[in-house]
């Protein structure tokens, strides 16, 4: 994963997801990261002023996602997802759409199922889901490794976390891929993002259905799982139905999609770059396996950017952005920030910097961070105790995408 960054690199049309398709362009983002104030992206598809900001460095993110009283999320929360109104409907009632104090009210609800302490009790059955899923390919030598790990392990982990049906898994799979890959453009993208918008809502309505039709499942037989948990809330009047359907859309979507794409690219990692490979085997030997885990996320960054829009005029970083303007804040850059982190590009177990904005910060913070990271950890640690000895065997296919970093596809096998 080191490289060498040019003195001056060349900026791709960051709003496309035609510049990431080969990788992710961090030596631009190097580029905009040594130049003074913010980069303007001209780009009509969803922005009212024919562009947004593009805002690559670490305190400049963080002062951002702080500063309630100029930015809002009531836009949209990722770009091209944006609207240049407050957004309106079903997708209005879900947590990510909203700023203090309703947003506070519906993070309150689910938080303390997420926290730390409550996460670390899930080792023991996340573990069993792990070595099963290694057991699945005990007598495979060849096998795409997206598929018998990064799809498997986290909608196995998040199923069980909402309560949802076993036989109910592959259902959540297939929706929630669907679900991204709708945010996606082909080769022949639409000029205004309508069509993906509509792929996006009909994509999160299946999801919506299901989560109704658990609901119903769990007032006859109620169990300790999220599921269970947020209907008693809105039968205490704390969240609306429709507050508790996007819940579920974003529980089951955003607690997939993270780990998905973490798994996947932290193998791809390990296996093209033996230096990774090197430091891996000996942190987790060490019993590092977490600060395994923390490096992958930060250097991969599953969810590459967030978007926010400014309430007022307002001067970020020396720079004057108006109102209406959108800011895209480029995690995936942050995450590689020199000032911030040594040898940014390095894969080190070791280091002492250990903030990342890969799940965000503030208010938006991903409740789901510490189960995310403790599915990466676990999966390299069982892993390692079962000695296999992967190598690529193929070609591996990122996903079509400006916003996830996602890995479609890797090929791998045995010896």
């Amino acid at each position: 994963m080191a490289s060498t960054v040019a003195a001056s690199a060349p900026i791709p049309d960051l709003s496309k997801p035609q510049s990431f398709v080969d990788a992710v362009p961090h030596a631009a983002f190097a580029e905009l990261r040594r130049r003074p104030g913010l980069y303007w992206q001209p780009t009509k598809v969803s922005t009212v002023h024919g562009g947004y900001w593009a805002v690559t460095r670490f305190a400049d993110i963080v002062a951002i996602e702080k500063n309630l009283a100029a930015f809002t999320s009531t836009h949209g929360a990722a770009y091209p997802l944006l609207s240049p109104a407050p957004i309106e409907g079903p997708m209005a009632d879900g947590l990510m759409m909203n700023d203090p104090p309703r947003h506070s009210r519906l993070r309150r609800v689910a938080a303390a199922g997420f926290s730390p302490r409550v996460v670390a009790n899930f080792e023991s059955w996340i573990r069993e889901i792990v070595r099963d899923a290694i057991e699945d390919v005990a007598d495979k030598n060849e096998f795409d490794y997206v598929d018998a790990f990064a799809r498997t392990v986290p909608a196995y982990v998040i199923g069980r976390v909402l309560g949802a049906r076993r036989e109910d898994r592959q259902r959540l799979v297939d929706w929630t891929i669907a679900l991204f890959l709708a945010t996606q453009q082909s080769e022949h993208p639409d000029d205004d993002g309508d069509t993906r918008i509509a792929n996006v809502v009909a994509a999160q309505q299946r999801i919506g259905a299901y989560a109704e039709e658990i609901q119903a499942f769990k007032r006859k037989e109620p169990a300790d799982d999220m599921f269970t948990a947020l209907n008693g809330s809105v039968e205490r009047g704390e969240i609306t139905q429709a507050e508790f359907v996007r819940w579920m859309i974003l529980m089951m979507s955003a607690g997939f999609e993270t780990t998905h794409t973490v798994i996947g690219q932290s193998m791809r990692m390990y296996l093209e770059d033996p230096e990774v490979c090197a430091a891996t085997d000996r942190a987790v030997q060490e019993g590092l396996s977490g600060r395994v885990a923390d490096e992958y996320i930060r250097l991969v960054t599953p969810a590459m950017q967030m978007a926010r829009t400014a309430k007022c005029d307002v001067e970020v970083a020396g720079t004057k952005v108006c109102k209406g303007d959108v800011m895209v804040l480029y995690y995936v850059s942050a995450n590689r920030d020199e000032s911030i982190y040594s040898n940014p590009d390095k894969f080190d177990p070791w280091r002492k910097e250990t903030d990342t904005l890969a799940f965000g910060s503030g208010i938006h913070r991903c409740l789901g961070s510490h189960l995310a990271k403790l599915e990466v950890q676990i999966l390299f640690e069982e892993l390692h105790k079962s000695g296999y000895k992967l190598r690529l065997n193929g070609q591996p296919k990122r996903g079509w995408s400006n916003f996830i970093n996602q890995l479609n596809e890797l090929p791998v096998a045995k010896g």
